[in-house]
């Protein structure tokens, strides 16, 4: 599970919305596009799909809520963290830009 913490400097938001902005305009096709939404104001919201604009992201739930809502947008620099529900391989988030590192000599 990816966690990022909502930062409160203006400068620092908008560099975590980019990041998360990246992230979904650049889905990997060999990751389903569903998981768990988790926003800045502590709600989880799972998705069976999504698409994109430059500052917005529409994500499409599998379920309606228990209001019968099935689509939210949600601006990227409101979200904290995205939980993916899907089994899948950790050399699969290379992709994602994710790379593996190396214990560090001791001396």
């Amino acid at each position: 599970m990816t966690v990022i913490t909502t930062p409160k400097k203006p400068a620092e938001s908008a560099g975590v919305a980019a990041c998360w902005r990246a992230c979904f305009h650049h889905w990997p096709a060999n990751i389903p596009q569903r998981g768990v939404l988790v926003t800045a104001f502590d709600e989880q919201i799972p998705f069976g799909s999504f698409m994109v604009s430059e500052e917005l992201l529409f994500i499409e739930r599998r379920n309606p809520d228990t209001l019968g809502t099935r689509s939210v947008i949600v601006p990227y620099s409101q979200i904290a963290a995205v939980k993916i529900v899907d089994p899948l391989e950790p050399r699969e988030f290379q992709s994602f830009g994710f790379h593996s590192v190396g214990a560090k000599a001791s001396g």
